[in-house]
C-alpha cells in the first residue's frame, strides 16, 4: 500500500507543477503579445527616425556635434538589462556572459567600467562578484516611463559631452523577430555608431530617393541635429526596455510550455505506473481470499 501511496504523491506533485507552469505560460503569452503590439507599432517611428538620420549625416558639409566626436575619455558607461524574475530559460545567463566579456575587455585595455543595472536577477549577480553599480534601475517595474528615459538619456549625453564618459552602451537582449532573440550589446554614444545600427535595422534606405538639398531646415543643421540626436538617444534606451521584456516574456513562455509538456508527461507515467500497482494489490488480494477459501 506504501507503493501506491508514494505514487499518489509523486502524481499530486506533479499536477500541481503542471498547473502552475500552465498559468505562468498563459501571464506570460498575455503580456507578449501586448508589447509585441507596442514593438510593432513603433517600427514606423524607429524607420522615419533612421531616415532622418541617415540624410543629416551623409549631408555635402559633415555635421560637428560633440556627440559625433570621440572625446577620448577612457571610461565607458554599460547598462545592463536583465529580469526580476526566473523561469525563462537562457535569457539572463546570456546577459551575464556578456557582463564577464565587458570587464574582461575594460580590463585588457586598461579601461575604466561604470555598470548601470537594471533587473533583480542582474543585480544580483554583480554583487554576487563583488563589482560595484554606479547605479541601479529599481524605481519602475517594466518598460521605464518617457520621464525616466529622458532622464538617463540626458545624464549619459552630459556626461559624455563633459567628457566623464567615452563610451555608452547598452547590454540587453535583442529582439529581432518571434523566432530570433539574442543577447548583444548596442554602442549609442558616439551617435555615428547609433546611426548606423538604426539604418541597418530600418526598412531599406534608397540613398537617390531623397537627398537632404530636398529641405530646408530651420534652426541651423547643427541645432536641428542636437535635438534629434537626444531624440535617438532616449528612443534607443527605450527601444532596448521594451525588447527586452518582450524577450523575456517569450522566452518564458517557451521554458512554462516545454516544463508543462514534461510535467503532463510525468503525470501519465506515474498514471499509469499507479494502475500497475493497483491491479497488482488487486490481484495478491484475490490470491489470499482464494487461498483462504481453498484451506
Amino acid at each position: 500500500m506504501s507503493g501506491t501511496r508514494q505514487i499518489l504523491n509523486r502524481l499530486k506533485a506533479a499536477e500541481n507543477i503542471s498547473k502552475v507552469t500552465h498559468t505562468m505560460e498563459t501571464i506570460s503569452a498575455v503580456r507578449y503579445r501586448q508589447y509585441f503590439n507596442t514593438w510593432r507599432d513603433g517600427r514606423g517611428f524607429y524607420d522615419a527616425l533612421a531616415t532622418m538620420a541617415y540624410l543629416m549625416v551623409t549631408a555635402e558639409k559633415a555635421i560637428e556635434h560633440p556627440l559625433m566626436t570621440d572625446n577620448g575619455s577612457r571610461c565607458s558607461a554599460l547598462v545592463v538589462i536583465g529580469s526580476d524574475r526566473g523561469l525563462c530559460g537562457s535569457y539572463n545567463n546570456d546577459i551575464f556572459r556578456l557582463i564577464d566579456i565587458h570587464r574582461n575587455m575594460a580590463k585588457r585595455f586598461n579601461r575604466k567600467l561604470k555598470i548601470y543595472a537594471a533587473g533583480a536577477k542582474v543585480i544580483g549577480y554583480l554583487a554576487g562578484k563583488g563589482v560595484e553599480v554606479a547605479e541601479t534601475y529599481t524605481d519602475f517595474e517594466d518598460v521605464p516611463s518617457v520621464e525616466q528615459i529622458q532622464a538617463m538619456g540626458d545624464g549619459f549625453i552630459n556626461d559624455y559631452i563633459a567628457g566623464d564618459i567615452g563610451r555608452l552602451s547598452v547590454v540587453y537582449t535583442r529582439f529581432f523577430s518571434p523566432a530570433s532573440q539574442r543577447a548583444q550589446t548596442l554602442s549609442v554614444l558616439p551617435i555615428a555608431e547609433l546611426i548606423d545600427d538604426l539604418t541597418t535595422r530600418a526598412t531599406v534606405i534608397w540613398p537617390w530617393e531623397r537627398s537632404f538639398e530636398d529641405f530646408t531646415v530651420t534652426p541651423s543643421v547643427e541645432e536641428f541635429f542636437d535635438g534629434v540626436a537626444r531624440l535617438m538617444v532616449n528612443a534607443s534606451l527605450s527601444g532596448c526596455f521594451l525588447e527586452s521584456l518582450l524577450s523575456e516574456h517569450l522566452e518564458r513562455v517557451v521554458a512554462m510550455r516545454s516544463a508543462t509538456d514534461n510535467a503532463d508527461e510525468m503525470i501519465e507515467s506515474l498514471n499509469q505506473e499507479y494502475n500497475r500497482a493497483r491491479q497488482g494489490q488487486i490481484t495478491n488480494e484475490l490470491l489470499d481470499i482464494i487461498g483462504g477459501t481453498i484451506n
